[in-house]
């Protein structure tokens, strides 16, 4: 983390940035970090034990290094999030993981015949965290899914029951509940910005080494 800080530092050395927005974001700072803007005490845990100077360096190298991520790195946002939405786009979904076949085919049965719900079955027979919310879970990125689960529920209408689906020694028993499509907003902007930035510099660390 060290050496990406330093790279995207001097990366950024040339970004021009007032006196005025250093102290508005020096301002923010102390704001966040409940410490006095005259003498920046007390001094935040994780800046000890640097002087009040050294920390408004610190907040201007940050503000700079932020300009210098939207300035390179922003241009190309929209292409990137365009790349990555499959991954991003989210789902609400209900499920029972058990590790029997036969199992996995009755609770099917019994949900499909409306002769139970998720939230009565779940607590009863579910081996995963599920447990504890009575088989709900998410909203879940299709990105973070084992990639089998991701394509049994992407490909599913919102409220249908899916048949059992094995996944290395489980048997899942799932309903999509609700699709929830990423959106281009200006927080998934800055996240978009932020991993093209870190692309960037796991290249150029990688050169280095």
């Amino acid at each position: 983390q060290l050496r990406r800080l330093r790279l995207a530092a001097e990366s950024s050395r040339q970004v021009a940035v007032s006196p005025e927005d250093v102290e508005k974001a020096w301002q923010e700072f102390c704001r966040q970090h409940r410490a006095d803007p005259a003498s920046g005490a007390p001094v935040p845990r994780d800046f000890a034990p640097c002087t009040p100077e050294e920390m408004k360096a610190a907040v201007a190298r940050d503000l700079r290094i932020a300009r210098w991520k939207q300035e390179i790195f922003g241009p190309h946002a929209r292409e990137h999030f365009d790349q990555r939405k499959p991954e991003l786009d989210r789902v609400v979904y209900s499920m029972i993981r058990v590790r029997d076949l036969g199992v996995a085919r009755e609770l099917w049965f019994r949900l499909k015949e409306n002769e139970a719900s998720f939230a009565e079955l779940a607590p009863r027979y579910t081996a995963g965290h599920e447990l504890h919310t009575s088989g709900l879970l998410g909203p879940t990125a299709f990105g973070a899914m084992h990639p089998a689960l991701a394509s049994h529920l992407r490909a599913a209408d919102e409220g249908k029951l899916l048949k059992p689906l094995q996944v290395a020694e489980w048997f899942l028993v799932a309903r999509v509940e609700k699709f929830l499509p990423a959106e281009f907003d200006r927080q998934m902007q800055n996240a978009m910005v932020e991993e093209l930035c870190q692309q960037w510099l796991d290249t150029k660390l990688d050169e280095a080494a």
